[in-house]
């Protein structure tokens, strides 16, 4: 693989996406961070640039850009990836950590798709498929960023927008993030490689913004103790992110692989694998996509 890979990151302003965000440019990669407030790009960015000066004395070449784009808004991320392909001649990489976790819902947008579906599948699903063949052409990795959820998928109500409930509604997108990695791997077998990477549990304890992020009520409280007790700081999930990227000469070994960390899981995932699941949800997606929900 070249010395100088360019991955961009989708999620790059949270836990995992600014872990692998550090550890990629720290190893080099020409590093570009998307998110939806250019603002907060850039103060990530300059944090990353003022930690390479800090480590390694202003010596290594320092390639961090940004790129604005809302996956709830399938304009904008038409619009992201066509400056995306304007911008960088060659794509590498790709790591699909944007995700939303919205209570009160269903939170329907103006575009009539539920905000959590959008942001977590549909934007990022697009995304991908748009940058495509400029992938292609670098031998290019996505890396799907997952959790083990399990929730059936409910075909007359994708979105979850009947009997709607924050969490079943979350871990069904998290479901397909699964779903989408593993019917990836499998139609483009020689065209690009893709894989499902479960980071644990990580956060950012000295984000100055934490409090803003934790959901209200029971759930709130939830997360407040889970992170207390078993979270991991970014860079547990960024050195291994940087290492998949980086380390392989021959991604091909990566296609259709599920990594818990650094740990590669020899266990065949069941949402992955599903064949009849991948292809159905592939065409839904296909459907939305090209009719933007009409």
């Amino acid at each position: 693989m070249p010395n100088k890979q360019t991955i961009l990151i989708a999620g790059a302003t949270g836990n995992v996406g600014g872990g692998a965000a550090v550890a990629l440019a720290h190893r080099g990669a020409r590093v570009v961070l998307l998110g939806r407030t250019l603002e907060k790009l850039k103060t990530r960015a300059e944090s990353i640039r003022k930690s390479m000066i800090e480590k390694q004395d202003g010596q290594q070449d320092i390639d961090v850009s940004t790129l604005v784009v809302d996956f709830s808004d399938l304009e904008s991320v038409r619009s992201a990836a066509e400056e995306a392909l304007d911008r960088f001649p060659a794509i590498h990489g790709l790591v699909l950590s944007a995700v939303a976790l919205a209570q009160g819902g269903p939170n329907i947008l103006a575009n009539g798709h539920e905000l959590m579906f959008a942001t977590n599948v549909l934007g990022p699903f697009l995304f991908a498929e748009l940058l495509l063949e400029r992938l292609q052409a670098s031998d290019g990795l996505i890396l799907h960023v997952i959790n083990t959820s399990n929730r059936e998928i409910k075909w007359n109500d994708l979105e979850s927008i009947e009997n709607h409930k924050t969490t079943v509604a979350y871990e069904r997108t998290k479901v397909m993030h699964r779903i989408i990695a593993g019917e990836m791997a499998r139609r483009y077998p020689d065209r690009i490689s893709s894989l499902a990477f479960n980071p644990t549990f990580i956060i950012d304890k000295k984000d100055p913004e934490l409090e803003k992020r934790w959901p209200s009520g029971f759930l709130g409280f939830f997360w407040r103790v889970l992170s207390f007790l078993l979270a991991k700081p970014p860079s547990v999930a960024g050195e291994p992110i940087a290492e998949l990227f980086l380390d392989y000469q021959d991604r091909s070994e990566l296609n259709g692989a599920l990594f818990k960390l650094d740990k590669r899981m020899e266990r065949p995932d069941r949402a992955m694998n599903d064949e009849v699941l991948g292809k159905r949800l592939w065409s839904e997606l296909i459907h939305l996509t090209t009719n933007d929900g009409t």
